[in-house]
């Protein structure tokens, strides 16, 4: 089976952040950490470092709390759940909502609108966006690489984009 992969809509980050509701939790560093009240809390979290914080242009979002009042960030950064989990000890590290592919070759195929990728007999597809580790796509493809012992091709799929890139095998 192959798989034709399809464009990403273009989505704006401070829309994305300002849509949700988020719980609030001060690092150890006395920077503010907001994540997003979801089954996927690992997509949204932002980080402001203070006045001088320039993320997002340096542009102020506003951000709705679990009590309904309004944070305000002036340059707030989007991070990561490993920069929250160190800072906070918040672990979400396995709350990231992916869609993965996992395929033995990848086309690059021209149309009229430009290039699309076909990923060329794939030995793994998810079903559905799936919760889990952001690397999870990697793990399962270098399992996968190991087993066959020949280079695979992994594409995954996030709400902030997207990756494929070709995956060796190792010795275990």
């Amino acid at each position: 089976m192959d798989y034709i992969i399809e464009g990403q809509p273009m989505r704006c980050g401070s829309y994305e952040a300002e849509q949700r509701r988020y719980k609030k939790v001060i690092g150890k560093y006395g920077h503010i950490y907001l994540y997003a009240i979801q089954d996927n809390p690992a997509d949204n979290i932002y980080v402001s470092s203070g006045k001088n914080s320039d993320g997002f242009g340096g542009r102020t979002l506003s951000f709705t709390l679990e009590d309904g009042t309004t944070e305000e960030l002036r340059g707030p950064w989007h991070t990561n759940s490993d920069d929250l989990f160190t800072h906070t000890g918040i672990d979400l590290r396995e709350k990231h909502l992916t869609f993965v592919i996992i395929s033995k070759d990848r086309k690059s195929i021209q149309t009229e609108w430009g290039y699309i990728t076909k990923m060329v007999d794939v030995s793994y597809k998810d079903e559905k966006p799936t919760i889990g580790k952001f690397e999870r796509g990697k793990i399962i493809a270098q399992k996968l690489a190991n087993k066959l012992k020949q280079t695979i091709y992994c594409y995954i799929q996030s709400q902030g984009g997207s990756s494929n890139s070709p995956i060796d095998p190792k010795e275990e």
